[in-house]
């Protein structure tokens, strides 16, 4: 063996430059495990430098591996404020946020002292934490901001940036823009802060209104907007909103794009549709699987079917969204040949079926009317792959059932299921009852949507009409006079079965 601290005659500090810097550009885990194994064995595992290295990698990396990191972590006898930081950061970045404020107030009860970076990771784990959850985390906005305050790192420009965002995700304007007016030197970020926190709290006159002022737009700012703007289904401010951020010279991205797509979507727009896919053809956006995803969606919902096959056709890698897309194109268009293919083709390259797939197969069925293979494709879902049916994919039989005339099944379908039921599962079964005047399931299945929506008029309106059509004027008079009283409202009906 070669002397303690010493390999090949190197001296220590030269076996310690060179674990650091092998920590420092390590690709992978498998790496930087031999890299802390030749440390332990060195008598170097406690040198900061590469410790501080190697923290690095496993708790920030994507490569890394945070437990991994943790364990370290625990292992050093007085860890400093770098080194909290670094784990900090991991688990801001990870899926398990909460745990930067447990690190927070166990680094504050070791005397360690946090710095502006302790807090920008801090503030950015509650922001995320509400994004996710919408939860208290355990330390609330403003004891955040009053702890910031109290160590006096509000000058510095990022952490004040970190807590416009805080109030932004929250979707409090007014907290933002008090932060913002004692910020000193703001830039882009802040102004997104602001737009953001507009958005958040579906103010979007006053988030155009911050676009519009802001100095200086990056593609984060023209995104927010655009995003916005779709999200409200105000498709036609979105796309105008996009052709100028084309004009302005800034280059959209990946969530740019899928929001235009959306609002070509929502619009049935063909011929804008078409020319959002020249614009990302001609860009060099082609090969993002999301983009394909989005425009197969967007072209089957337009009408054209062939333009969401040639998507389709000329994917190089196709995701489980990428078949469901394809697949629920095909049945919403009536080519239930084409849909089946498209699922046997999927599970031929390896590609697992999620619920999704299914409710679209049923709405296949439906649509043609195929009700015993329906049947037995919900019953193969459950049984050969394991997929637990939805309320989704309860409705959708009951309402293949009951358009065939089988209400009695349909109904019993409805009292065996395993989950519970809601009104539009049973809204369904009324709307058959609707078709075939069968009045004595009609009075049923009313009575139980009662329960569930005492105050849904549209409930007491089909059974009266289910009354009129059998002949039953009294029953009808009845069925009005009590909806009267009730106070119920009629509201639009809705299908299972998409157009």
């Amino acid at each position: 063996m070669y002397p303690q601290g010493q390999q090949h005659g190197k001296p220590i500090l030269t076996l310690a430059a060179t674990l650091a810097s092998m920590a420092e550009t390590c690709q992978s885990m498998n790496s930087l495990k031999q890299i802390h194994a030749r440390a332990i064995l060195t008598n170097l595992h406690s040198h900061s430098v590469i410790l501080g290295k190697m923290l690095r990698f496993i708790a920030v990396s994507p490569s890394g591996d945070l437990p991994y990191a943790h364990r370290l972590f625990d292992q050093m006898p007085q860890p400093n404020t770098f080194f909290y930081n670094t784990i900090i950061r991991g688990y801001t970045k990870s899926s398990s946020p909460s745990y930067s404020v447990h690190l927070f107030n166990q680094m504050r009860k070791n005397c360690v002292d946090p710095d502006e970076f302790t807090f920008n990771f801090l503030i950015k784990a509650r922001s995320k934490l509400h994004k996710i959850h919408n939860l208290p985390l355990g330390m609330e906005y403003d004891e955040i901001h009053g702890t910031v305050l109290k160590h006096g790192f509000c000058s510095h420009l990022f952490v004040q940036n970190a807590l416009i965002h805080l109030y932004a995700v929250k979707g409090s304007p007014a907290a933002a823009w008090r932060v913002f007016n004692e910020t000193v030197g703001v830039d882009v970020i802040s102004w997104s802060g602001l737009l953001l926190a507009h958005l958040r709290a579906t103010e979007l006159e006053l988030a155009r209104q911050v676009l519009d002022d802001m100095p200086e737009k990056d593609v984060v700012s023209w995104t927010a907007m655009v995003s916005g703007y779709s999200h409200a289904k105000r498709s036609r401010e979105a796309l105008d909103l996009f052709w100028k951020m084309r004009d302005a010279g800034v280059r959209p991205d990946e969530v740019t794009i899928v929001s235009v797509i959306s609002a070509c979507t929502n619009l049935g727009d063909v011929e804008t549709g078409i020319n959002v896919h020249s614009y990302i053809d001609e860009n060099g956006f082609g090969w993002m699987v999301s983009l394909c995803n989005a425009l197969i969606d967007m072209h089957a919902k337009c009408g054209s079917i062939n333009r969401a096959w040639h998507v389709f056709n000329n994917m190089n890698r196709k995701s489980l969204i990428t078949w469901n897309s394809m697949i629920s194109a095909c049945a919403n268009h009536g080519y239930v040949e084409d849909a089946f293919g498209l699922f046997s083709c999927m599970l031929n390259s390896g590609v697992a079926p999620d619920r999704v797939t299914f409710l679209a197969l049923l709405t296949a069925y439906a649509h043609k009317g195929l009700v015993d293979e329906g049947y037995r494709l919900f019953q193969s879902m459950q049984r050969d792959f394991g997929i637990e049916a939805s309320v989704e994919h309860y409705g959708c039989v009951v309402d293949m059932l009951g358009r065939a005339g089988r209400i009695e099944e349909a109904y019993e379908l409805i009292v065996s299921m395993p989950i519970p039921s809601n009104d539009v599962v049973w809204g369904a079964l009324l709307a058959a009852c609707r078709i075939y005047a069968d009045v004595d399931m009609a009075e049923r299945v009313v009575k139980k949507l009662l329960e569930l929506k005492p105050h849904v008029g549209g409930y007491y309106i089909l059974l009266r009409d289910i009354y009129v059509a059998s002949g039953r004027t009294a029953e009808a008079n009845d069925i009005r006079q009590a909806m009267q009283e009730s106070g119920a409202i009629k509201n639009p009906g809705c299908s299972w079965v998409g157009a």
